[in-house]
């Protein structure tokens, strides 16, 4: 829909809103953690980092598409964004050249550690999401596995896992 100049409304409401959003979380004091599915939601997020709108602590989630469809498991039928690969995560920190909002790596419908993603990630500067909610794959692994298996990642990249206050720190939570 558009206004009587042309202008998309919708469009409009939708930073409007996001604009609401993003002064409620500062006003409260919380943190955001950004989710990234799409190249262009990575575009739109920076430009509130440029233009001085993201409330402290928040924090970009690049979710890369695994093997496994997140909405009912099968192999294949991707439907979101890039692949979990060297090229796309590559691509990603191009983008965010220049910014100075933390960031993880996660892959729904995969395995992070196992896709070498996390590897990538950590090697990188990054962070890794991790765990059940976004696994896809013909095993049934624990949580706790997943985690281990990022966690020897990590170790064997001379990377030091962060305690809940350290995570506080890197991601400059308000207090």
């Amino acid at each position: 829909m558009s206004d009587l100049n042309g202008h998309n409304t919708e469009q409009k409401s939708t930073f409007r809103t996001k604009v609401g959003l993003a002064e409620m979380l500062t006003e409260t004091r919380l943190g955001p953690a950004i989710a990234i599915y799409e190249p262009g939601w990575l575009r739109a997020t920076l430009a509130y980092e440029k233009a001085g709108r993201l409330p402290a602590g928040a924090f970009v989630k690049l979710y890369l598409a695994g093997e496994y469809n997140f909405l009912d498991g099968r192999k294949g039928d991707l439907t979101f964004g890039l692949p979990p690969t060297r090229k796309a995560l590559d691509a990603y920190l191009e983008m965010m050249e220049g910014s100075a909002l933390p960031w993880a790596a996660s892959v729904i419908g995969g395995c992070v550690a196992r896709t070498g993603l996390a590897r990538l990630a950590i090697e990188r500067g990054g962070h890794v999401r991790v765990g059940l909610e976004d696994y896809g794959g013909e095993d049934r692994p624990s949580n706790a596995a997943l985690v281990a298996e990022v966690v020897e990642i990590a170790r064997a990249c001379g990377r030091p896992i962060a305690t809940s206050a350290q995570a506080a720190e890197i991601l400059k939570l308000p207090r």
